[in-house]
């Protein structure tokens, strides 16, 4: 069961990591879940170069602490 009066573990700014690739990401923003009782967030991959940074939402448990 999720605690819906938690605060959001990341915050906008911050910075994480995806859990399956381990690649960092900053947090653009933050808000509610629609269908997943959690938060989701818009993320900005943060890829080496010559690759392109991308936006991607993802759920809080896909993010780990990077």
């Amino acid at each position: 069961m999720v605690d819906r009066n938690r605060p959001a573990r990341y915050e906008v700014g911050g910075r994480a990591a995806l859990k399956a690739t381990g690649q960092p990401v900053e947090i653009l923003e933050v808000r509610r879940g629609e269908f997943v009782p959690d938060f989701v967030y818009k993320v900005r991959v943060l890829a080496e170069r010559p690759a392109r940074p991308y936006n991607l939402s993802v759920p809080e448990h896909d993010l780990s602490d990077g």
